[in-house]
């Protein structure tokens, strides 16, 4: 979808929303950068103090397990912030490949609440934040926590840590309504922002949930998963799309997920996820590119009895 269509037509109010299963794992040492470097696809020497990034963690066949937004705090200081996988599994994703490098992993979820803002007007959120040296891939640190440009949503959206005793008594919180799960789960959905690992994993590469051009660095040292990404990069191409697309049943029933997605009574995907809007239901599919001229122009039949189809956006 084109996401400037969507900022168009979409009522774009004020509002945060509260995430409820995020992780914030601490990462520090001498050799913090260095390992770092080699576990995730991006540049982690030109993150310098005061950057943010969101990268990737990949298997050596380059699929998908985590993503995370990585802060540099300080010169040996990093914090991993990441959404739906439990800091317990992101360190000891970590700490799978540490031999003799000086580098230690921490959960530090407990002290943090996880927000999304929505800012219509500049002037709105210049009233809440300082927000004059806010920049892509910075972050600007306030009295509670810090602040940052969501790189995965439309113009507009934010993403903030804040102390957890802090978030009751937090200033820019008044006057903003808070979301319910299921706006701010089709707002990400219109937006492309697919969930990790629920929607996209480990049977996915970055290119196709289009998160190559800000979530991968082609011209970085060793990484896991680097040889495939820099193939695909040269010579490739890939062979399906992770896309949102609109559910239209038969009944009120919903299907059982995920669910294969059919033309002419051949497999050419899955509907991973569903959620409801208003009259209907947004979602997230992976798709053929043989079948995307179908699904764009009469949509495609899900498998099974009286399912119905999925259109795109």
């Amino acid at each position: 979808m084109n996401k400037l269509k969507f900022y168009e037509y979409e009522n774009m109010e004020d509002f945060f929303y509260q995430h409820s299963s995020s992780s914030v794992v601490r990462a520090w040492g001498e050799d913090a950068e260095d390992y770092l470097q080699s576990q995730w696809t991006i540049d982690i020497t030109k993150i310098k103090n005061g950057d943010i990034r969101f990268g990737l963690r990949l298997t050596s066949k380059g699929k998908i397990l985590a993503g995370a937004y990585i802060a540099r705090i300080d010169d040996e200081e990093f914090l991993l912030i990441s959404e739906k996988i439990p800091a317990s599994e992101i360190i000891t994703m970590m700490e799978e490949n540490v031999v003799a490098d000086e580098i230690e992993f921490s959960d530090e979820s407990e002290k943090w609440s996880f927000l999304s803002f929505h800012f219509s007007d500049i002037d709105i959120l210049e009233s809440k934040f300082n927000v004059s040296a806010l920049k892509a891939n910075r972050f600007l640190k306030t009295d509670n926590g810090r602040l940052w440009i969501d790189a995965r949503m439309q113009n507009g959206f934010y993403l903030t840590l804040i102390q957890k005793n802090a978030v009751s008594k937090m200033s820019p919180i008044e006057g903003l309504q808070c979301i319910t799960d299921e706006r701010f789960e089709t707002l990400r959905i219109k937006n492309e922002n697919f969930s990790i690992p629920g929607e996209i994993g480990q049977e996915d590469l970055p290119q196709e949930a289009s998160m190559e051009d800000y979530a991968v660095d082609f011209n970085k040292g060793c990484y896991l998963g680097q040889e495939v990404m820099a193939r695909l990069h040269a010579m490739g191409q890939v062979q399906r799309q992770i896309m949102s697309i609109r559910w239209k049943g038969k009944n009120e029933s919903t299907p059982t997920l995920p669910v294969g997605i059919m033309m002419d009574q051949k497999s050419v995907g899955s509907l991973r996820s569903l959620t409801k809007d208003e009259n209907t239901y947004l979602g997230v599919a992976k798709i053929h590119l043989k079948a995307k001229d179908q699904l764009f122009e009469n949509g495609l039949d899900l498998e099974g009895p009286e399912m119905g189809r999925v259109f795109s956006l």
